[in-house]
């Protein structure tokens, strides 16, 4: 692998996810551990990048600060580090009432929060997050990059 800023941040965040496994990545709890994913994933990313985004409990508004936010950009891959969402609000079957955040991780893998446990996991790969989310609720699959 090519070391390049881009890489480097993004090995960054992957290393970030991966430290926060097994622990409450939020544990202000400023959403219930239910619906805690996005709080989760803006902890994390604000960790190490405290400027990138605002951060936020709400999957919808944590698309926005993404896809608005000079620190990110929309891949044309998906690489460990990444982040993936299916955002509340834009399911179409309403089979799955919530959207979903998570961090890519290796082999397939994506890690989130347990809406179970309030843990910070692996409980995904990308065949069960495209059953979940686009084949059961209509959502979109969208994937950002930190620069």
């Amino acid at each position: 692998m090519k070391t390049t800023k881009d890489q480097t941040n993004r090995v960054r965040l992957y290393a970030q996810a991966l430290s926060f496994l097994g622990t409450d990545a939020s544990p202000l709890d400023m959403a219930i551990d239910d619906l805690g994913c996005a709080d989760s994933v803006s902890a994390i990313i604000k960790s190490l990048f405290p400027q990138a985004i605002r951060g936020s409990v709400s999957t919808a508004e944590l698309n926005n600060q993404l896809k608005a936010s000079p620190f990110f950009f929309k891949p044309k891959d998906i690489r460990a580090g990444d982040i993936v969402m299916s955002p509340t609000g834009m399911g179409k079957t309403g089979k799955v009432k919530h959207g979903h955040v998570g961090i890519v991780g290796e082999n397939d893998e994506i890690m989130s929060n347990s809406s179970s446990t309030g843990l910070w996991t692996t409980n995904f790969t990308f065949a069960s997050w495209i059953k979940r989310y686009r084949e059961q609720g209509g959502y979109p699959i969208l994937i950002y990059r930190i620069k």
